[in-house]
């Protein structure tokens, strides 16, 4: 999702209406040029005010006895408690790097129900991981061969002349040993019991009734196997159909690199009654996605800074030298808690406007697939799957009509030339020394017309551009960019998706089908679960120094998670883009009601703003009871209703339109807020895609 730096324009006085420039809390019973309203406020900004129950629930951990000293492996609540945050305000966040910060109107008080699970359900707990797993360690001349991450703990290094790889038998995922032990770690892992975590997501959604947990509400499980008889060294394995590749087959969930310490988030098939859960697993072995394994390194991406991990539980309480020395466990968990499981996962904020084009919002998307094929490339139904694209982007929002188109273009000439210039990442401009954007202006020109005559050719719909480079060159120097998704540079306003394929990439695994599903869940809001927001800090952070250890966040049932775990949009990022909606199709029905009243046709449209102000009375009541799809698909019927009794009335309802307000801006705009980095910085900034230290984890054995 890197985002081109243009300069800053004012945006129309009806956008910023329609958009949030006014952060107002409709009032109950406003009494309106439209008779009296209960939830509809003309011009106003909606917002809806949620307590949200989050549950806590400690298996495996004991709290600390009464006067007694928290031991650093100690879960204590109150310590914890001081990590986590009151309330949270989503943003839109790449439109607020423009300017103020821009509301969405999803506004949440949590309310922490802290639960310690009884022994008798931390027995059946762990006695199902026990029966519902399988050891994959073995011992071969002395040496225990473990999964990737657990052989670099025990040597704590990545040197292969100390961390040998074999294959058993017709086995595809190999195994690691460690030659020379570290004398460093508090204890060498001798084992890698693999249990599915998706099994291990549902068992607790479905027992957590025993100790009157409600995993319809938001639920974090800490589960901590440690110190038990029947401990087991353990990870949590992914091999199931939703790991494989679309296009190429490549099964990432085989991969060594993709055994981890957390999941949850897998949707559920009725959304009225969703499950919410996320377990999170100290004890497990480390894993390789957040470098849990290095316990001796401080700087782990070379920029200089400290970088927080989360090491084993029985790191934590030792004397030796680790990045785990003079560290509570309550603290750790508390800050994972609050930067994964609040901010990335359960209220996350939206990475650009859900509107896309208010106050019209759209009624018809179609995914609009433009493949630039190059000569000798790999042939294009090899690696693109039109319909299934569009129809996981379609979940995000299912009260509309969708389609899809795909043309292709020789990737040569002028398009060769510009495509060019989007590498090597990062580089001088050489293509376009006047703009602000250093890699790709000269392509965005010539997208640009090309995305004003589709509007005119098919006007009615809203067209997703989905560019797809399909480069034959294996000298192309990519070095692992799968997408972007540009915005214009002007106003955060999304503009377009850019998805690369090599000869290097398609080798690694990689077609076009997932990652335009993933670059088109940015353009329609989705952010990463490893970047985002801390509303109350007014930070905004990626897996870098001190948050580091928020690549725990791509543990979860999303394709916006970087491990190709996942094909489909999981529970969170459908709660959260129907909590969007629901918001937005209210705040653009009041947009709508400004216009109306401008217009002077207040009595034409009057009798359907009092029946759609009652519909999204019923929006607001099934958002309460976190039935958001409901909520949503209520608000949508609710705007529909207003939209088309004000254009039958003759008021003129516009959409913003980026590709009409775009001009030439220069270098003097750049906005300095923007890094190059993923450290936690003070308000809304643009960032690369990714490091490369994402990137070497994406492409991870």
């Amino acid at each position: 999702m890197h985002m081109k730096h243009f300069g800053i324009a004012l945006l129309s006085a009806s956008l910023l209406a329609a958009c949030g420039s006014n952060p107002s809390q409709p009032a109950p019973g406003t009494d309106t040029a439209f008779g009296r309203l209960n939830t509809l406020n003309p011009g106003a900004q909606a917002s809806i005010d949620q307590k949200l129950k989050v549950n806590i629930v400690s298996i495996g951990y004991r709290p600390t006895s009464p006067g007694q000293v928290v031991g650093p492996r100690d879960l204590n609540f109150d310590t914890m408690k001081q990590e986590l945050p009151a309330t949270y305000q989503t943003i839109n966040r790449y439109p607020s790097f423009y300017g103020n910060n821009e509301l969405t109107g999803n506004n949440f008080e949590f309310d922490y129900n802290f639960v310690s699970a009884s022994a008798a359900f931390e027995d059946e707990f762990f006695k199902f991981l026990t029966d519902n797993g399988s050891e994959q360690a073995i011992v071969q001349d002395g040496v225990t061969y473990l999964n990737i991450s657990s052989a670099y703990y025990n040597c704590q290094t990545t040197n292969s002349a100390v961390v040998k790889r074999i294959y058993v038998g017709e086995e595809e995922t190999p195994l690691y040993g460690c030659l020379q032990p570290a004398g460093n770690v508090a204890r060498q892992i001798t084992g890698n019991y693999e249990v599915d975590g998706e099994k291990v997501e549902q068992w607790l959604a479905g027992n957590a009734g025993k100790i009157g947990v409600d995993t319809t509400e938001h639920t974090i499980f800490l589960i901590n196997w440690y110190g038990r008889p029947d401990f087991k060294f353990h990870s949590y394995t992914h091999e199931r159909a939703d790991s494989i590749e679309t296009d190429t087959g490549e099964d990432f969930g085989a991969r060594s690199s993709r055994r981890t310490v957390a999941w949850g988030g897998t949707p559920s098939p009725d959304q009225n009654n969703a499950r919410r859960v996320w377990f999170y697993d100290q004890s497990a072995n480390p894993d390789y996605w957040t470098d849990a394994w290095n316990i001796s390194s401080g700087d782990l991406d070379g920029d200089g800074f400290y970088d927080k991990r989360m090491p084993p539980i029985w790191e934590y309480g030792t004397r030796k030298a680790s990045a785990a020395y003079a560290e509570k466990i309550s603290k750790d968990l508390g800050l994972v808690t609050r930067y994964v499981g609040i901010n990335l996962l359960f209220t996350p904020s939206a990475l650009y406007r859900v509107a896309l084009t208010p106050p019209d919002m759209p009624e018809h998307i179609n995914v609009d697939f433009a493949l630039e094929q190059g000569a000798g490339a790999v042939p294009s139904a090899n690696v693109i799957q039109p319909q299934v694209a569009q129809e996981r982007l379609s979940v995000l929002n299912p009260f509309v009509q969708w389609s899809n188109s795909l043309r292709t273009t020789a990737l040569d000439g002028d398009l060769a030339d510009a495509y060019r210039c989007f590498f090597p990442l990062p580089t001088d401009d050489a293509c376009s020394p006047d703009y602000a954007d250093p890699d790709g202006e000269r392509f965005f020109q010539l997208a640009l017309q090309e995305i004003r005559a589709r509007a005119a050719q098919t006007p009615g719909q809203y067209n997703l551009p989905t560019y797809l480079f399909n480069d034959s060159d294996p000298e192309t120097p990519n070095f692992g960019l799968l997408g972007q998704a540009v915005n214009d540079g002007v106003t955060g306003t999304q503009t377009m998706t850019l998805n690369f394929l090599t000869p290097d990439l398609n080798g690694l695994g990689y077609g076009f089908t997932d990652t335009a599903v993933h670059e088109g869940g940015h353009h329609l809001s989705q952010s990463h679960p490893h970047d985002g927001y801390d509303s109350e800090r007014n930070e905004d952070y990626g897996p870098s120094g001190d948050t580091w250890f928020v690549n725990t966040g791509d543990e979860v049932h999303s394709v916006m998670s970087y491990n190709n775990l996942a094909k489909v949009f999981g529970q969170f990022n459908r709660d959260a883009q129907y909590r969007y909606l629901t918001t937005a199709y209210m705040t653009n029905t009041n947009a709508i009601l400004t216009l109306t009243q401008n217009a002077g046709k207040v009595d034409g449209v009057r009798s359907a703003v009092q029946g759609a102000d009652q519909t999204f009375q019923s929006a607001v009541n099934a958002y309460q009871n976190r039935q958001y799809q409901r909520a949503a698909q209520l608000a949508h019927s609710g705007y529909r209703a207003v939209l088309d009794a004000a254009r039958a009335a003759g008021v003129s309802v516009e959409g913003y339109k980026w590709y009409d307000r775009v001009d030439a801006l220069n270098t003097q705009n750049v906005k300095a807020r923007a890094v190059n980095h993923m450290r936690p910085v003070q308000g809304p900034t643009q960032r690369p895609e990714e490091t490369p230290a994402l990137r070497a984890k994406r492409l991870a054995p």
